[in-house]
């Protein structure tokens, strides 16, 4: 049975002092914080509960990855070139839905098998979040709680849509750790005490680190991914940050048609056969692509809508009838959304392009409909 949860009104004294015992008992309960400088048991606990990872010294040779289609192959050698060359930060950028997520998570399974960590960008983070700060504690006091970098410094972090936050102000004090050198934070050990040591993040790891040191494991590193459609409107980088990262494109397949037929056998078990460059969704996708790149993943969502809206369609010819109207559903699911900001005449483009691989007549009313709604997200 679960217990009953206390209810504090804080209006008078006798209640605040509740407060500040129940959070300060929760604290006590809880214990210290997880330092993530892990001790030779705990290391080798982990090791024997891995599922992999490379080896010290160990060459990184990648094989694509069967779980993303449409990857071009200098996306792998350059991310070989960029380990195995002592590059330790990682930044894969490019259209959305290239399956620059997909790729980071691989990676970090390959360098370190289960242990890693991912977190998605956010307006709202601060350096508290990320590396960490005071926290108040019961009887008016603070105490340094380290964020998530610091408590999972001993495996490869992922940040993923890193742009989306205010890179400089949460990760800015890992400037000189990024580029080999320590740093000390603004924070001591004892923080009513002046002459206590501050917290200082080692570039590197350390065998015996002090109680107010945090060092990173061999294993840790950053992998951090960014939509390039996004970078416009959202936090920029700066360059003394983005040095830091070996920046590797992962570019939206340049054959639409070839991708959804790979797609379709590789994934999906439909039988070998030539699309003939009649495919309404690779034509559809083409004509988008003229106007604002867009990578795979909208594109198998629709297939995968499509098998709902109108079983038995035929993805590789011009579709007649339902099949129309199922692939204009599917055009208003994923797609439209995507291309909010377009320019009036790419608008026109997008419209001319998707009745053509329809097979719509220009005076349809569902050509008409379509028209109305690229026109709705166009400026």
């Amino acid at each position: 049975m679960a217990e009953p949860i206390n209810v504090f009104s804080l209006i008078d004294e006798a209640d605040q002092d509740m407060v500040k015992a129940a959070i300060e008992g929760a604290y006590q309960q809880a214990g210290p914080s997880t330092r993530h400088t892990a001790s030779p048991a705990q290391a080798k606990l982990e090791e024997e509960s891995d599922t992999g990872g490379l080896e010290p010294g160990e060459s990184l040779k990648l094989t694509p990855f069967e779980g993303l289609i449409g990857v071009d192959p200098s996306v792998y050698r350059q991310i070989e070139a960029a380990v195995n060359s002592g590059k330790q930060h990682l930044m894969f950028y490019g259209p959305p839905g290239t399956g620059k997520t997909t790729l980071a998570r691989w990676l970090a399974g390959v360098l370190n098998g289960r242990n890693w960590t991912l977190i998605t960008g956010s307006a709202d983070w601060s350096s508290q979040d990320i590396i960490g700060g005071y926290q108040p504690m019961a009887g008016g006091t603070v105490k340094f709680f380290p964020g998530v970098l610091l408590r999972d410094f001993d495996r490869p972090l992922i940040i993923d849509e890193l742009n989306r936050c205010d890179i400089d102000k949460v990760i800015g004090p890992l400037f000189t750790v990024l580029s080999g050198q320590s740093t000390t934070l603004p924070y001591r050990l004892d923080a009513g005490d002046a002459d206590s040591p501050q917290y200082t993040i080692l570039p590197t790891a350390k065998p015996d680190v002090a109680e107010h040191e945090y060092a990173p494991s061999t294993a840790w590193r950053l992998i951090a991914t960014i939509n390039s459609i996004d970078k416009a409107s959202l936090y920029q980088m700066s360059y003394a940050l983005s040095r830091r990262f070996a920046w590797i494109y992962v570019d939206a397949p340049s054959d639409t048609a070839t991708f959804i037929q790979d797609y379709l056998e590789k994934v999906k078990g439909q039988e070998a056969r030539t699309i003939g460059g009649t495919s309404p969704l690779a034509l559809i996708w083409s004509a988008i692509n003229a106007v604002r790149l867009i990578g795979a993943a909208p594109v198998i969502d629709a297939i995968n809508a499509l098998e709902g809206l109108a079983p038995g369609v035929d993805l590789l010819v011009t579709p007649e009838g339902d099949a129309q109207i199922a692939h204009l559903d599917v055009f208003d699911l994923y797609f439209l959304p995507l291309l909010d900001g377009i320019l009036q005449h790419e608008a026109e483009a997008i419209a001319a392009g998707v009745i053509a691989a329809l097979g719509l007549a220009e005076d349809a009313s569902e050509a008409l409909r379509l028209k109305r709604r690229l026109q709705s997200v166009a400026v």
